[in-house]
C-alpha cells in the first residue's frame, strides 16, 4: 500500500535517486503490477554484483557514482513509461552485463571458466536464458555491443555502434529497452560537469535520433505490446534532445 514517503519517492526526479531509492521504487513497482518479485531481485542483485568496481559520470552535482545507478534508473524510466512487460524490464537491469563483465559473469555466475571473451559472453547468455527465459535473453544479446577488431578509431567505433543499434530496435522490446538506455546515455548530458566528455558523448549518440524519429513514427508493434503512453513520452523525450548543441559546442 502506497504512503506518504513512497509517494515522495514515486515524484522525484530519476537523477536525484540513488541506488537504494531506485532499486526500492523499482520492487514496489513489481510488487504492485503482480509481477514476480523473485526475478527482478535476482536480476538487480547479478546487476548490482557484476557493476559493483564500475563508477559513471554522473548523476547531478556528482562526479562520479555507482555504475548500478544506471540500468535502475533506465528500469525505472520505462517502468514510469508505462511499460509492465517483465522480459523488457528484467532485460533493462540486466542490459549492461554480458558486454562489461563477461568473465565474471561466467565464472561467478554461470560457473564456467571461460577461455575467451566471446566464449565468456556465451556462457553468460546461456545462464539467462536458463535462468530468466529466451526472450530475457535474445533482448540482451541485442543491447550488448558486439566484439570489435582492436585498432578501430573513434570514428569507426561510433559508426558501428549506430548501425548495431539501427539493426537492433527493430525488436520492439529491444527498442524500449534501447531508447531508456540512450535517454540516460545521451539525452541527460546537460547533467555533466565536464563540457569535452559531453561533446564527444554527444557526437557518439547524434545519428541516432533520425533512427529512433523513424522507428518511433513506424510504431504500430510499439503501440500494440506497450501503449500509445509509452510511444508518446519516447517521442516528447527525444524531441527534446540538445545533442547538436553539445556536438558543436565549444571546449
Amino acid at each position: 500500500m502506497p504512503t506518504v514517503v513512497t509517494d515522495a519517492i514515486a515524484a522525484l526526479p530519476l537523477k536525484e535517486m540513488e541506488a537504494s531509492l531506485l532499486r526500492g521504487a523499482i520492487l514496489d513497482r513489481v510488487i504492485d503490477m503482480g509481477l514476480v518479485e523473485q526475478d527482478f531481485r535476482e536480476a538487480i542483485d547479478i546487476a548490482s554484483f557484476l557493476h559493483r568496481t564500475q563508477t559513471r559520470k554522473q548523476r547531478g552535482e556528482m562526479t562520479l557514482v555507482h555504475y548500478i545507478e544506471h540500468p535502475l534508473r533506465n528500469t525505472l524510466r520505462a517502468l514510469r513509461y508505462g511499460i509492465v512487460d517483465p522480459d523488457t524490464l528484467i532485460s533493462i537491469v540486466l542490459h549492461d552485463t554480458v558486454e562489461d563483465e563477461p568473465e565474471q559473469f561466467s565464472a561467478v555466475i554461470a560457473g564456467h571458466q571461460s577461455t575467451s571473451e566471446h566464449d565468456a559472453r556465451e556462457h553468460a547468455f546461456a545462464y539467462l536464458s536458463g535462468r530468466f527465459g529466451p526472450q530475457v535473453e535474445a533482448i540482451v544479446r541485442a543491447l550488448s555491443n558486439p566484439l570489435q577488431k582492436h585498432g578501430l578509431s573513434r570514428e569507426q567505433k561510433n559508426a558501428a555502434y549506430v548501425e548495431h543499434v539501427a539493426e537492433a530496435i527493430a525488436s520492439p522490446h529491444v527498442l524500449v529497452a534501447k531508447f531508456v538506455d540512450f535517454a540516460d546515455n545521451a539525452l541527460s548530458l546537460h547533467h555533466s560537469a565536464d563540457r569535452g566528455y559531453a561533446k564527444r558523448q554527444a557526437t557518439k549518440y547524434g545519428p541516432l535520433v533520425p533512427i529512433f524519429a523513424a522507428r518511433l513514427e513506424d510504431d504500430d508493434d510499439v503501440r500494440i505490446l506497450f501503449g500509445a503512453d509509452a510511444v508518446n513520452q519516447m517521442k516528447a523525450q527525444l524531441a527534446d534532445n540538445r545533442l547538436a548543441e553539445f556536438a558543436t559546442a565549444t571546449v
